[in-house]
């Protein structure tokens, strides 16, 4: 079955870790999920579910909120997982 809190919980977790890891707050104009946290993220979910995310999962210039990032990275390691599994270890 596929993991959807606990790799949420992954995603919110990088994300937050590499805000506290900023040494100055995020400027107004700035994304809320820039580049370098994606890679984080982007880490964190393929060491988890043993997957390879696509590069477009990452788009040019990050993500203006966290729900937006956490619902792209959810719903495509969800059907990587799904074309990577049995049958019966799907959902």
């Amino acid at each position: 079955m596929f993991p959807a809190q606990t790799l949420e919980n992954a995603i919110r977790d990088e994300i937050a870790a590499a805000a506290s890891d900023r040494p100055t707050p995020r400027g107004a104009w700035e994304p809320e999920v820039d580049s370098l946290t994606m890679v984080r993220v982007v880490c964190r979910v393929e060491e988890e579910l043993a997957i390879k995310l696509p590069d477009d999962v990452m788009p040019r210039g990050g993500f203006d909120s966290v729900d937006h990032c956490v619902a792209v990275v959810m719903d495509t390691s969800r059907k990587l997982w799904n074309a990577n599994k049995p049958v019966e270890e799907r959902v």
